[in-house]
């Protein structure tokens, strides 16, 4: 596949097209790849906290507090806080 940066426009074409089908063939569009979330880790922490109250049980709320203002959170991390985002949005768990 001819890089994207090339000086030639025609291995530049040539190189999206190529990565346009290769998404296509995954059944995706370019949004799916390069959109970003529009709320931060720390907004839907804060959305939870707040909407939670009488929904988060004890340890839900203390996780929450837990992971607030960390850099980087694990991939089991994010899980639980979008489970927990998800059921104080009224979402199946």
């Amino acid at each position: 596949m001819a890089p994207l940066g090339s000086e030639h426009a025609g291995e530049r074409a040539a190189a999206a097209l190529q990565a346009d089908q290769l998404l296509r063939d995954r059944g995706l569009t370019w949004p799916d790849i390069i959109s970003r979330p529009t709320d931060s880790i720390e907004d839907r922490i804060d959305e939870a906290l707040r909407a939670g109250a009488g929904v988060l049980n004890a340890w839900e709320e203390g996780f929450l507090r837990g992971i607030r203002g960390r850099q980087h959170l694990t991939e089991k991390q994010l899980a639980k806080l979008d489970a927990i985002v998800a059921k104080v949005r009224g979402g199946a768990l």
